[in-house]
């Protein structure tokens, strides 16, 4: 009899044993094969672009701050499995036209910068022109297999002024350019805000328009400080001369936000003037998208 209880008991430890390996076993292989990354789905949508968007940049920046990935998606938007943290997300369209991205490292401080013409004091800068961009922080991306999905509507950053020319009596023009100073360089991709970087000029050469007049079309990030407009003025016999400075800061800043038209008259050195009106487009600068936005 206590060999049988001997044997049983030898037995039953060996199935405890068995069990307790087995059930290790397991908890070991499925906490071993437990993602420690999870799916990630951002949604671009374009509402307010004026032509189709072929692509876009993004950058997704983890918790601590640094700068995770940098991808170029398609314009619908962009899908991988990444590691689970809190992100921010910035993004651009690829295709803007000059204005480059600067500061990547800090989702902070990364901006859109028009292209420089010239440098100076007062650097020259290009015209900008389908910039659309905005940023999300608070994305939470969990281990495992469940999606986590935002979607985003990048929105257009240029801003927008039309300067319709009466050249009055000036005979024989071949040309009219004209420039206007206080031009903002650069905006914050997160908001399309001003980063108060010092400003600049941006030149644009009229066209013909209807009953003699001319048009000048101006797109930039905005305007700050000082706006002076000239215009230049180049005769079909080669003479050129420049207006006397023309201060619109004050008619700027009393327009609403969905603009308005500032009527001018600038004076040539010889006395003859130059009547302009100037139309601004209206315009949203506020980056959207679903979530916490800065």
């Amino acid at each position: 009899m206590k060999r049988v209880k001997i044997e049983s008991s030898v037995w039953l430890a060996a199935c405890l044993v068995l069990v307790a390996t087995m059930w290790g076993g397991c908890t070991e292989r499925e906490l071993s094969e437990r993602p420690s990354d999870g799916p990630l789905k951002i949604n671009l949508v374009w509402d307010d672009a004026e032509y189709e968007v072929s692509g876009a940049l993004l950058w997704l920046y983890g918790s601590d701050g640094t700068l995770y990935q940098a991808v170029r998606s398609e314009a619908e938007g962009y899908e991988a499995r990444v590691p689970a943290d809190v992100y921010t997300v910035l993004v651009v369209n690829a295709d803007c036209i000059n204005a480059e991205h600067d500061g990547e490292e800090d989702a902070d401080f990364c901006s859109m910068d028009a292209d420089v013409l010239a440098s100076g004091s007062s650097p020259l800068l290009a015209q900008v022109e389908h910039v659309y961009c905005t940023g999300l922080g608070g994305i939470e991306v969990k281990p495992g297999n469940v999606t986590t999905e935002v979607t985003l509507y990048p929105e257009d950053v240029v801003k927008h002024i039309r300067f319709d020319i009466d050249p009055n009596y000036l005979d024989n023009v071949a040309s009219l350019t004209v420039n206007m100073g206080g031009i903002v360089p650069s905006v914050y991709m997160r908001n399309g805000e001003d980063t108060q970087e010092a400003t600049g000029i941006v030149s644009v050469e009229a066209q013909p328009a209807q009953e003699g007049h001319y048009n000048a079309q101006m797109s930039v990030f905005g305007w700050r400080g000082l706006n002076v407009v000239t215009v230049t003025v180049v005769y079909e016999d080669g003479r050129e001369e420049t207006s006397l400075p023309e201060d619109i800061t004050d008619d700027l800043e009393g327009l609403p936000e969905e603009g308005g038209s500032i009527s001018l008259t600038v004076q040539m050195p010889d006395g003859s003037t130059l009547d302009i009106t100037a139309i601004v487009s209206g315009w949203d600068d506020s980056g959207t998208g679903s979530g916490d936005v800065w």
